[in-house]
């Protein structure tokens, strides 16, 4: 399904919804956050949304993250709900998701996991000292994200198959197989792995620290000192919070972040198998839909 220009304002409306919701935790409990990735680009140069985005980032020292977790899962949050791994068997990812439990949503075909619309709540974490050694942590803690997500999809037997025909892929094979046997042992595994990686430097002590969980490989790793204090933007009628070293941060990911990419590139890269604005399917309904549209 795609989000149609004539779709997006609601879409957008919907997710900065909950990202007034998530402020107005943060808020209440004194807890820090800033927007990053898109988000703060957004935050800088268009005073909201990317005209061409449609998602929403945030990340938090792991000290505010862990506190914030606590405090969702023991609050009735209304009309929004969490998604982790720990609260749904088939989530892929290792960070939490903020959502609007009125919605639907599932976004790839071949990971039947439904939630709402929503937010992404990143961790910070404490990393080595010596940026080889961070980076080589971070690399780490991909390949171990990689085993989670293959274990996360569900396909045909004749896809499970197919791997075996190129042998860049016997590694998914091997790793979905013992998924297949023993999912659940191996999840747990695999979670308590990535969590040992996270854990293994305190942020508060950390000269550099790691957005593990994110897309952008070595890049994640840069110096605690760039959130040493946050700075106020404008955000589709919000204040948000930036890290004071957001140019640094931004330029380190993207380059010159101000420059506007080509026309081509003006797309959102989010999939989405199905979703719906205005109520929460039944997941099996959504996947009987899913596989209608599939074979249709």
């Amino acid at each position: 399904m795609i989000v149609t220009p004539e779709l997006q304002p609601k879409w957008n409306a919907i997710i900065v919804d909950v990202l007034r919701k998530f402020i107005e935790i943060c808020k209440q409990h004194n807890l820090t956050y800033y927007c990053c990735g898109g988000t703060a680009i957004g935050a800088i140069r268009h005073g909201g949304m990317i005209p061409w985005d449609d998602d929403i980032d945030v990340f938090m020292p792991r000290p505010d993250y862990d506190r914030f977790v606590d405090i969702i899962q023991n609050t009735d949050l209304g009309n929004y709900e969490y998604v982790s791994p720990f609260t749904h068997d088939n989530y892929p990812l290792y960070f939490i998701k903020l959502c609007n439990r009125k919605t639907t949503l599932m976004e790839e075909h071949d990971t039947p996991c439904v939630y709402g619309l929503y937010i992404d709540v990143f961790p910070i974490d404490g990393a080595p000292d010596d940026y080889d050694e961070a980076k080589a942590m971070e690399r780490r803690f991909t390949k171990i994200k990689n085993k989670l997500e293959a274990i996360s999809t569900h396909n045909t037997f004749a896809e499970y198959i197919k791997l075996l025909c190129n042998h860049k892929e016997w590694g998914r094979f091997v790793r979905k197989t013992i998924g297949f046997f023993f999912r659940k042992k191996y999840r747990n595994h695999l979670l308590c792995q990535l969590d040992s990686i996270c854990r293994s430097f305190p942020f508060d002590y950390s000269n550099l620290v790691a957005v593990y969980c994110g897309s952008y490989g070595p890049k994640e790793v840069f110096p605690r000192k760039w959130l040493e204090n946050t700075v106020k933007f404008s955000f589709e009628g919000l204040t948000v919070n930036l890290p004071s070293g957001y140019d640094s941060y931004l330029r380190q990911y993207y380059g010159d972040y101000m420059q506007l990419p080509p026309e081509e590139k003006r797309i959102s890269h989010h999939t989405k198998a199905f979703f719906n604005f205005e109520e929460r399917l039944p997941d099996k309904e959504v996947f009987r839909i899913i596989c209608r549209n599939n074979y249709s």
